[in-house]
């Protein structure tokens, strides 16, 4: 892949990915506990198609992305470099292997929201139970994932900074600011997710993924306009 191309999945995946997210979070419902299952069941089964869509542009954005931060590959001198991509990759492909679960759960949504409301309480009782270790499969694969791709960063960030790489925004280190990114997945996974709750390390991890789309960004359009 030439640079243009590069450039152009790298920036183009991730940023598409984060409109899937965003939409995604705001279909849910920012404020609903990962173990509300009622609530997540309900939103599930009146945004459906929007969960449905916005699923498949997560899924596509992150590999579209993926084939970008591949073929950055030989930037930086080193192991470092090459580790942390695998380990981002790696990340991706949970995460992507995770989504399954947010469609899985319109479908059960439907049918708890039926069950209710023809007053099955039995059959909608065992749809939430489902539910509740889809949700929990759902959330231990995004730890995982976001502890991988922390791993990653943070190795990408070791190596550029012996790297003269530059992104758009000039001003910011891009080795500093993947060493940022790294820290603040690792952090809100390991030690948040469990001192504090899940809710408030997913919203940590929210301003990484915001980090990781002005990386991508500025290091895309860079490379977009090399000859």
């Amino acid at each position: 892949m030439n640079s243009k191309g590069t450039g152009i999945t790298l920036a183009l995946g991730i940023v598409a990915a984060f409109v899937g997210y965003i939409l995604w979070q705001l279909t849910i419902g920012l404020d609903t506990k990962s173990d509300d299952i009622t609530t997540i069941l309900m939103n599930s089964s009146d945004g459906g198609t929007i969960i449905s869509i916005t699923s498949i542009l997560i899924a596509v954005g992150l590999v579209v992305h993926a084939a970008g931060l591949l073929s950055t590959r030989g930037t930086a001198s080193g192991t470092s470099e090459t580790l942390g991509i695998i380990c981002v990759v790696g990340g991706i492909v949970i995460w992507i292997s995770g989504i399954g679960s947010s469609i899985a759960l319109v479908e059960m949504g439907d049918k708890f929201v039926a069950a209710m409301g023809g007053g099955d309480t039995a059959s909608a009782g065992t749809i939430g139970i489902a539910a509740g270790f889809t949700q929990a499969s759902s959330v231990g694969s995004s730890t995982i994932g976001g502890l991988l791709a922390g791993i990653g960063w943070l190795f990408i960030g070791m190596a550029y900074r012996g790297s003269d790489a530059k992104g758009a925004l000039s001003f910011i280190p891009l080795g500093l600011h993947a060493i940022v990114i790294g820290l603040i997945l690792i952090v809100s996974n390991i030690i948040i997710n469990s001192v504090v709750s899940v809710e408030a390390g997913s919203q940590v991890s929210g301003i990484a993924f915001i980090l990781i789309v002005i990386w991508s960004v500025s290091r895309g359009l860079t490379l977009m306009n090399e000859k």
